[in-house]
């Protein structure tokens, strides 16, 4: 193809995104979920490092267990654990938030940090599951991507995935927090059709 072919289907590629974009009402300025989501996960990280007392009284309110569940699929555990968790939900959160409706992306990150978090805990692990709540995403994108048929895409995910496996030495509750966690989010988007 000459200069001006290649030129005029390069124009058309991007009006035809373009579009598609705007009938799902997203933009890249959007993400508007994520970055919720990842300024929540770094208040939760302060309140924890700097107003402990904090957790201790919303533990013991009313209804405080669910609370804890709750703030738990947020709660990265360590400053290690938030840039980690921050990273991987940037990575793949914003590209999954592209593909999902926001109450979706929600649904995924806040029930798979939740089921992630209690499987840590009957092994005896503590109640950090924001990086399990990032699993659960990385399941969604992997069962979005296979749905689509994007291949390669999938097999990256679970490349960074095996990555954080082996970063997280191994640790038995650990491990099977993400383990939860991730088919968890790949059995929600399932469900949500995703």
């Amino acid at each position: 193809m000459d200069r001006e072919t290649r030129k005029y289907w390069a124009e058309q590629r991007r009006q035809m995104l373009r579009r598609d974009r705007q009938q799902r009402g997203y933009t890249s300025t959007d993400l508007i979920v994520t970055k919720i989501i990842l300024a929540l996960m770094v208040l939760s990280y302060l309140v924890d490092r700097f107003l402990p007392a904090a957790i201790a009284t919303m533990a013991s309110a009313p209804g405080g267990m669910v609370w804890m569940l709750l703030w738990s699929a947020l709660f990265p555990g360590s400053l290690l654990g938030l840039i980690f968790a921050g990273v991987f939900i940037w990575i793949i959160g914003s590209q999954l938030e592209g593909l999902t409706e926001w109450w979706q992306y929600l649904v995924i990150f806040v029930v798979s940090g939740v089921f992630g978090s209690v499987a840590a805990r009957l092994l005896s692990g503590g109640l950090a599951s924001g990086m399990f709540a990032a699993f659960g995403l990385a399941g969604a994108y992997v069962m979005a991507m296979t749905n689509r048929r994007v291949g390669g895409m999938a097999q990256w995910a679970l490349f960074l995935l095996a990555i954080n496996v082996i970063l997280s030495g191994f640790n038995p509750p650990t491990l099977a927090g993400m383990l939860v966690a991730f088919f968890v989010g790949l059995s929600v988007a399932r469900w949500l059709n995703v």
